[in-house]
């Protein structure tokens, strides 16, 4: 339609669109009678790819044309023969080659991967950001014995020869890093690989499919609202204003009637609920001023009625929480930060904010401080192939046991999921309209201040500890902070030296002497976090 008729091809959603479509049987019926053939021709090749059996490996999900190709070539190679070709790098890290990926390992029939983003323009017509890898593969009768070589985000092919990224994988290493669904990590260096290794072998995955399925956190996960598909169910500022409703705070209420406020992912950020709002059809950044006000919410494009979103909460959940937990699903392992986890209160969520239910009543929120760490975010970065931390990457994350928060670690002066409990609360409840979470978390007094200053220290202490918890080196501390560039650009330009790594580092080794001493560690706060009137569990 964007050459014929745009307007279809530009329509707001999809149901908008699918009405256009229906009124050309009227209107042109020569268009039309052509949308209906080129339709079914669409749906006859996915059919065949699906059901001719042809395809076991590959004709299953979003099939995309490169993936028949690859199992094409694999299928006809000679025993002791070997093919290569370029193909897009998501045929190791996407969900829906998984099989194939996972055959062509447990069979040792992957000879090597190397994988190239296009910025040096490789490919001149192809955009930059384009990831493809030359893909080798190997007969059954010549196999890679010892596993698959792999490079990863190569720029010219000079990079193949720098040792320090040359690695090799093993069916075996494939299933202790991705164990559900046996794609490739992706990591830039040797160092990267064996690193994660060793996290993997200390700490267990966030879900570990089944049967029987291993779920310790009680996780649910769910996508509230589909922006395209509900779209009917959104309504602006300006037809709820027409229909006499008052806006309160972010909601619009009159009398038994509500509509709550419809968040983007965009809207939301690590420990901040606030961090951009709309103004019309355009959002822009939240200011520090307005931060400061405790009484400052995010407004929306859309609200939604209270019921729809009601309805949609799992049972036993909604009854009695008035706050929602979720992360972001469009990301990319080279923006500031990739797994972006944040708490807001009840709200209609679109599908780019996926949600996280733990049916116990109080969430642990050390869950969710371990969600927005340092080590764990790391570990994200090796895994997201595309720009979406979906399902499945989620729940192969190595997340901290919830034994481990139950504990009273030597190096602190109280039960150590109260001492993350105080921090990660001061840090979210600054607004009232989030006084439900803090109620529920043992805390009713009023919203803690924004204090840059303050909540950086915080956070700082926060990713400290879970590096500890993680079982990860001071060198590979270093190392891993060094992985954040653009954290590190931002904080040279601002103090002239990496001033986020330097204090974890620091309180890094205050808290290494006192877990060698037996001494507990003394906080870099004061006042302690929560104040001495929270009383968190």
């Amino acid at each position: 339609f964007a050459s014929r008729v745009p307007e279809i091809a530009n329509a707001p959603n999809a149901s908008a669109r699918k009405k256009m479509i229906e009124q050309l049987e009227n209107e042109d019926p020569a268009l039309y009678v052509t949308f209906l053939a080129d339709r079914r021709k669409a749906e006859g090749e996915s059919q065949f790819i699906r059901l001719s059996g042809r395809y076991p490996l590959c004709g299953r999900g979003d099939v995309n044309t490169y993936t028949i190709f690859a199992e094409s070539m694999r299928i006809v190679i000679g025993a002791r023969g070997k093919v290569g070709c370029i193909v897009p790098s998501g045929i190791a890290s996407d969900d829906t080659t998984k099989y194939f990926f996972q055959n062509i390992m447990d069979t040792k029939t992957l000879f090597s991967l190397y994988d190239f983003e296009n910025r040096k323009g490789i490919f001149p017509a192809v955009d930059s950001r384009m990831k493809f890898c030359l893909l080798t593969l190997t007969g059954s009768g010549d196999p890679a014995t010892i596993g698959a070589e792999f490079v990863f985000f190569a720029h010219k092919v000079e990079d193949l020869k720098d040792e320090e990224r040359i690695f090799t994988l093993s069916a075996e290493d494939i299933a202790l890093l991705n164990p559900n669904t046996r794609t490739c990590p992706i990591f830039r260096s040797k160092r990267d690989a064996e690193l994660c290794k060793a996290i993997y072998r200390r700490v267990p995955i966030l879900i570990k499919e089944g049967p029987p399925e291993e779920n310790p956190w009680g996780i649910k996960f769910l996508r509230m609202l589909d922006m395209s598909n509900d779209s009917k169910l959104f309504r602006t500022r300006e037809q709820l204003e027409d229909l006499g409703l008052l806006l309160d705070g972010n909601v619009f209420r009159h009398g038994s009637e509500t509509y709550l406020p419809l968040y983007e992912a965009k809207m939301l950020h690590q420990y901040d609920h606030r961090w951009a709002t709309y103004d019309g059809d355009n959002t822009h950044d939240v200011t520090l001023a307005q931060k400061c006000d405790k009484e400052q919410v995010s407004l929306p494009r859309y609200w939604v009625p209270h019921q729809e979103v009601m309805s949609r909460i799992p049972s036993g959940y909604g009854s009695t929480n008035q706050w929602l937990m979720g992360f972001r699903d469009i990301t990319n392992t080279t923006n500031e930060r990739t797994a972006i986890f944040s708490i807001l209160s009840l709200a209609a969520v679109g599908h780019n904010f996926p949600l996280v239910f733990m049916m116990s009543k109080n969430i642990p929120l050390s869950f969710y401080a371990n969600a927005n760490s340092f080590a764990l975010d790391y570990i994200a970065r090796q895994k997201v192939g595309g720009t979406h931390l979906t399902y499945f990457y989620l729940k192969q994350l190595p997340f901290c046991s919830q034994e481990v928060f139950r504990v009273n670690p030597t190096w602190i002066k109280e039960p150590l999921q109260d001492w993350i409990a105080t921090r990660v609360l001061e840090l979210i409840y600054v607004t009232n309209d989030i006084a439900a979470f803090a109620r529920e978390h043992g805390y009713d007094g009023p919203p803690f201040s924004w204090d840059e200053e303050r909540r950086f220290k915080i956070r700082c202490e926060l990713d400290a500890a879970f590096f500890h918890l993680y079982e990860i080196e001071r060198n590979d501390v270093d190392y891993i902070m060094e992985t954040f560039p653009i954290i590190k650009r931002k904080d040279e330009g601002k103090n002239g030296n990496f001033r986020t790594k330097e204090l974890i580092l620091e309180i890094f080794d205050q808290m290494q002497l006192s877990i060698e001493s037996g001494k507990p560690y003394i906080s870099i706060l004061d006042p302690l976090p929560g104040y001495s009137s929270m009383s968190i569990y």
